[in-house]
């Protein structure tokens, strides 16, 4: 469990805002999520794919059939009305607090992932 969190406040501290005026795709932010979370999952045991910044993706296991699951790494800005640093994936009271721990690094401010 340590590791898992220690991982998602990582991703969490990426500012991994949306946008176009900036050298990736879907802006620096949001490759340097996607670099972070594929690398992630080869550290895991995952094969990866980073289709130019557009989409990534992580397979595992073979066979006909597969499952898969679709997130997103981008977030919208944080503003300012936050208890906690929207960046920073602080842990307080067993919750972890951070922009996107309820949506896949969504728009949901001051709500938080709790764990077991």
């Amino acid at each position: 469990m340590e590791e898992l969190l220690k991982s998602l406040q990582e991703l969490l501290a990426i500012e991994s805002v949306a946008r176009r005026d900036q050298e990736k795709p879907f802006g620096n932010g949001v490759a340097q999520a996607l670099d972070y979370t594929l690398s992630l999952c080869q550290r895991m045991g995952f094969h990866t794919k980073n289709a130019d910044g557009l989409y990534g993706y992580a397979e595992i296991g073979e066979g006909a059939e597969i499952i898969g699951c679709l997130g997103h790494l981008d977030v919208v800005p944080a503003g300012d009305s936050w208890h906690y640093p929207p960046y920073a994936g602080t842990i307080d009271g067993g919750r972890l607090y951070g922009r996107g721990t309820i949506d896949d690094k969504g728009a949901h401010p001051n709500r938080a992932f709790r764990g077991p």
